[in-house]
């Protein structure tokens, strides 16, 4: 006769004629699994997955952006904006530089230039609200400045005209402006910055 209790399974056997009862025996109705050990030199490593995709920037840096953009790490902003411009092509890198307009050495320069046409197309990187548009009495024309939230914003400059206003309400690829050469520049060109909490950033850590 076999009796069923928690956890275990009781195989009981009726005395026989010659009176004689043989043992119980009681075996776990579940086996235990042994556990997992490494010896304590053994390296350990976790892959961490890519969490890009150009197929939803906008969540993505909605994501991001959970927390202070001074507190998003390198590996989460990278690729988080959109590029300006169709086409990139790079020219003055963001950093310490010879002053292409004064020609003095030790300027430092806040954004990063791509060589373009004038009256080219400029795009919002990312949807935001436009803080900026208007002339930049510090040397940058015509400049459009997106806040994108929680502290981080991108600015164009040398704008040949603007397209939108302050208060207005843009999408990540929405046609901002056309570049130009105003303000302090030495050619048609497009200044790009990134700011997090009002100071400059190199602009490829989030392209």
């Amino acid at each position: 006769m076999v009796l069923a209790a928690t956890g275990l399974a009781l195989a009981v056997a009726l005395p026989s004629a010659g009176g004689a009862l043989p043992a119980v025996d009681a075996q776990p109705a579940l086996a235990v699994q042994s556990l997992v050990t490494a010896a304590a030199d053994v390296p350990i490593s976790f892959a961490t997955p890519a969490v890009g995709s150009s197929l939803n920037l906008d969540g993505q840096l909605k994501q991001t952006l959970q927390v202070e953009a001074a507190k998003v790490t390198p590996q989460a902003a990278k690729g988080t904006l959109s590029a300006p411009l169709k086409n990139l092509v790079q020219t003055s890198p963001f950093g310490a530089r010879i002053n292409p307009v004064t020609g003095a050495a030790g300027d430092f320069h806040t954004g990063q230039d791509f060589a373009i046409q004038c009256s080219t197309e400029v795009f919002a990187s990312a949807g935001g609200t436009v803080s900026y548009a208007q002339w930049h009495e510090f040397g940058g024309g015509n400049r459009v400045v997106i806040n994108h939230g929680n502290g981080l914003s991108t600015s164009y400059s040398h704008l040949s005209s603007i397209g939108v206003k302050v208060g207005q309400k843009v999408e990540r690829g929405d046609l901002i402006a056309l570049s130009g050469t105003t303000g302090n520049s030495t050619g048609c060109h497009l200044h790009f910055e990134v700011l997090v909490d009002d100071e400059t950033v190199d602009p490829q850590g989030w392209l």
